[in-house]
């Protein structure tokens, strides 16, 4: 080995023990990903380090090696966490991680970029991408090479009136299919409400965006006056917003105090709590969720649960909801960690334990379906035609549920019946 990759080893050792031991500190402060003692991890760094300097068929890039280990190292943590080079580092905007590009929400789901929802009527969904859809390629980058901060960055960065093109995998496609992403006009996630029945209103809440737990309030107030007594609560799609607003939006149909909480390190927890007097609805109330439902929309969620509010019907949510920091690092490049994490008034954090239904309905392809992670040629399903077969249900199936239940005909609420109560507008 020569002087100068000697003197790289030891660099790196010294990096790689430094990022271990605060690793395993974080760790165990969290009580989250790495447990044991950070030391004993120190130890088999240095035993991996010194084995790809001696062992490795060839002089091996010390540098690339270095940071491929920071990003693995993020990686392990959770898809929000990122190692960010020196010149990631001198560009990052904190709003890219909380960024809809193109009306998607997108986070990471085995390993690919994945749109945990797409705004109705967005650019995402005029391109044809759904909800659900795994993003396998921006332009000619796999997403599975680089971390979501780096996904979510090529796709703010295009400019006014410019375009992107994406790779989208979903069940029923024969191979990856590329869409172009064209950065034209607004889009906006309006609150939409209408009466399902004489004495049952129903709102559909989009992205929980500033303002948001006003305008469904307001919504439930006009249903109320054409004569709704019971509600559906429709939080699908809701997968993206400000945390606030959801604390707003679950005191209004809670009557409890803490509604959530935030979690950080060294077991720090803040109790989230609607303000006095801001229960306003306690009529019939039945909440539907799934996959698409995220971060904020899960604090209603799981506020109507805790509180038996009524039944929540549909499928498990995605489990999201969390903040990053970013700690700069002596070479100008730094570490993007996860410091907060959202939860219910009890419990896991939703990112450890997404919130279950009361009252499940199996949709097809409820779950993601993964693509064949072993192929060369873009991902395809294991069986084509089987895939083919499974199509969505030609009615939306868990508003159906959850009218039944508020009729009362196949179950009970968890809650019984009482006329809703609003107070009037100042």
């Amino acid at each position: 080995m020569s002087f100068k990759a000697k003197i790289i080893l030891i660099a790196l050792s010294t990096a790689l023990a430094a990022y271990a031991v605060v690793g395993g500190l974080l760790a165990r402060r969290a009580s989250a990903v790495a447990k044991g003692n950070p030391y004993v991890q120190l130890k088999i760094f240095n035993e991996v380090v010194k084995h790809i300097a001696n062992d490795y068929v060839d002089e091996p890039d010390m540098n690339k090696v270095r940071i491929g280990a920071l990003r693995g190292l993020a990686d392990g943590l959770d898809p929000y966490c990122a190692y960010l080079s020196p010149e990631q580092a001198s560009r990052f905007k904190p709003e890219t991680m909380t960024a809809t590009p193109f009306g998607m929400v997108v986070s990471k789901y085995a390993g690919f970029a994945y749109a945990v929802a797409v705004v109705p009527g967005s650019p995402a969904a005029r391109a044809g991408v759904k909800t659900g859809d795994f993003i396998e390629y921006v332009n000619a980058v796999a997403t599975r090479d680089v971390s979501l901060y780096e996904v979510l960055e090529m796709l703010v960065s295009v400019p006014d009136d410019g375009a992107i093109e994406v790779t989208i995998l979903r069940p029923g496609l024969p191979k990856g299919e590329k869409r172009i992403l064209k950065k034209t006009g607004t889009f906006q996630s309006p609150v939409e409400s209408r009466m399902e029945a004489p004495d049952t209103g129903y709102i559909k809440v989009g992205l929980l965006t500033k303002g948001k737990a006003e305008q469904v309030i307001a919504a439930a107030r006009q249903l109320q006056q054409r004569g709704a007594q019971k509600l559906v609560l429709d939080l699908r799609e809701s997968a993206h917003g400000d945390l606030a607003e959801g604390v707003a939006l679950a005191g209004a149909f809670t009557p409890g105090a803490v509604v959530a909480r935030k979690l950080s390190a060294g077991n720090q927890t803040e109790a989230l709590t609607a303000q006095p007097g801001s229960f306003t609805f306690d009529g019939a109330l039945v909440v539907l969720t799934d996959r698409s439902t995220a971060g904020p929309a899960e604090v209603v969620a799981a506020a109507a649960r805790d509180h038996k509010r009524g039944e929540i019907v549909g499928e498990k949510t995605f489990g999201a909801g969390s903040q990053q920091a970013v700690f700069p690092l002596r070479d100008g490049s730094a570490m993007l960690l996860t410091t907060v994490r959202y939860a219910p008034a009890t419990g896991k954090s939703f990112m450890e334990e997404p919130v279950k239904p009361s009252v499940e309905v199996k949709v097809a392809a409820a779950e993601p379906a993964l693509p064949d992670l072993d192929a060369d040629a873009p991902p395809a399903p294991e069986s084509t035609e089987e895939v083919k077969k499974v199509a969505p249900p030609s009615e939306d199936v868990i508003l159906k549920r959850a009218l039944e239940l508020l009729k009362g005909e196949t179950k009970q609420a968890q809650r019984p019946l009482s006329k809703g109560r609003l107070p009037k507008a100042a």
